[in-house]
């Protein structure tokens, strides 16, 4: 088993990275972090060499969320807002391309914050299988995989459970489509996280150890040995990242729903997340 990277999501630091806040990556490197997920909706494409370039020259592995907006229905019934949505996947797998990102992840089988007031119809299920294959083949193309992120019921009504997405990727069936496990979700609608975890062996492609309050990581009450012992368990070797949100900008707000400090400081936050992270790395041998 290789050894695990350590990542942090920019969305600690700030809502979009450009010329003016690219040290952010200088920062998050010299605390130890070996990855940073970059969010490709914020990403300017023009920009991409240019922080690609910075990042190599760091030696920081880039990953890249992504997650649907509302304005992009990939299970509407309606067929042109299912292409417009796949349109726009197919947009950020170029973009992760140009950036050198290999792993393309978040909520993109539907659109968050929005509902029907009802379960999930078969016919959207299969919508969202119809979408994400298409976009994986494309993806396919570009060295590009596709990481499916567990999300809770109060984020989408389509799926929230591991379970619910490893039937969702038998139906895609396409080998570069794999699960962003997310701790923050799974507390909310696993009842047991290492089991959880231990299901989706061989599957997992990217790792978000998040607090139950979306705070710094060994600071509540998430059961982390339960965590750690799953990813020893399941041979985990790829990386394992904070995703939380200090920066208290009207986007990064609306987007998640965080009305209030979740830490002192990013930095307080980045650097006590990162200790935490690779004491239990060293524990469970990930490192």
């Amino acid at each position: 088993m290789g050894k695990v990277k350590i990542g942090i999501h920019q969305h600690v630091f700030t809502s979009k990275i450009t010329e003016q806040n690219l040290s952010v990556l200088d920062y998050v490197k010299e605390i130890g972090f070996d990855s940073m997920d970059v969010n490709l909706r914020n990403t300017e494409l023009v920009f991409a060499k240019t922080l690609r370039k910075r990042a190599e020259k760091l030696g920081l592995v880039l990953t890249g969320g992504g997650s649907l907006p509302k304005t992009k229905e990939l299970v509407s019934p309606d067929k042109e807002k299912r292409t417009e949505a796949i349109k726009y996947m197919k947009e950020l797998v170029r973009k992760a391309y140009e950036l050198g990102i290999e792993i393309y992840h978040g909520l993109i089988y539907t659109t968050g914050g929005v509902f029907t007031g009802k379960s999930p119809t078969e016919e959207e299920f299969g919508y969202a299988v119809e979408g994400i294959k298409e976009v994986a083949e494309y993806a396919s193309q570009y060295g590009v995989s596709l990481g499916l992120e567990t999300a809770n019921r109060y984020e989408t009504y389509m799926v929230n459970t591991v379970e619910g997405l490893l039937r969702m990727l038998d139906a895609i069936d396409e080998p570069n489509t794999g699960l962003l496990l997310d701790t923050y979700h799974m507390n909310i609608e696993e009842k047991d996280l290492y089991k959880s975890i231990v299901s989706a062996k061989g599957r997992t492609i990217h790792f978000h150890v998040n607090e139950n309050d979306r705070g710094t990581p060994g600071t509540g009450h998430i059961p982390w040995d339960d965590v750690f012992k799953g990813l020893k368990d399941i041979g985990y070797d790829k990386v394992i990242a904070i995703e939380s949100f200090v920066d208290d900008s009207i986007d990064i707000a609306s987007l998640t729903a965080v009305w209030r400090k979740l830490a002192p400081s990013a930095e307080s936050l980045a650097k006590e997340g990162y200790a935490f992270i690779r004491k239990m790395s060293e524990k469970y041998l990930l490192i």
